[in-house]
C-alpha cells in the first residue's frame, strides 16, 4: 500500500473549511472527536465553531493493522447531553468507515442527531458522509502529522 504523509497546514486549512461548511448548513451543540486521529481536526473546528469538544476514544487498527474488534477507551454519556443535541461527529479518515459507523449507529439509537465529517475519506465513503475535504485512493495509506 502507498503511504502518502499530510502536513499540518493541510489539515488546519481542511478542519477549517469544513467547520464553514458545517455552520453554513447546520446547528451543532457539540463536536465529537473520535480519539485518537479526530481529535486534532476536531479541537481545530470546535474551536472555529465555538463549540464544546467532546471525545470518544475508539479503535479498530493496532498500528496500520486492521483488527476484528473495537477497543474503546473512553466515551461520554449520552444523557447528560441537552435535549436539543445536534453533534458534529469528526475523524482524521474514514477508512473502513467502521468507527463512523460504529458511533453513529449509537447516536442513532439513541435518538441524538448528528451530522458527520472527515477530513478525509475513501471513494465508497463519500457518499454516507456528511462532509469531508478530500477523496483519497482505496490504495493510499495517509500517514498523519502525530503518527
Amino acid at each position: 500500500m502507498e503511504k502518502h504523509s499530510v502536513p499540518y497546514n493541510e489539515i488546519n486549512f481542511y478542519s477549517r473549511m469544513l467547520a464553514r461548511s458545517v455552520e453554513e448548513n447546520r446547528e451543532i451543540s457539540h463536536v465529537v472527536g473520535l480519539a485518537r486521529g479526530g481529535l486534532i481536526p476536531a479541537t481545530i473546528m470546535s474551536y472555529a465553531l465555538d463549540k464544546p469538544l467532546l471525545s470518544y476514544g475508539i479503535s479498530s487498527y493496532k498500528g496500520s493493522k486492521k483488527t476484528e474488534n473495537f477497543h474503546i477507551t473512553q466515551t461520554f454519556s449520552l444523557v447528560d447531553l441537552p435535549r436539543n443535541a445536534s453533534l458534529l461527529v469528526v475523524d482524521d479518515i474514514c477508512d473502513t468507515g467502521d468507527t463512523m459507523k460504529h458511533i453513529t449507529e449509537k447516536l442513532a439509537l439513541a435518538g441524538i442527531r448528528y451530522t458527520t465529517a472527515c477530513v478525509y475519506t475513501k471513494e465508497k465513503h463519500k457518499d454516507w458522509l456528511d462532509y469531508f475535504g478530500l477523496v483519497v485512493d482505496d490504495n493510499k495509506w495517509i500517514v498523519f502529522p502525530w503518527e
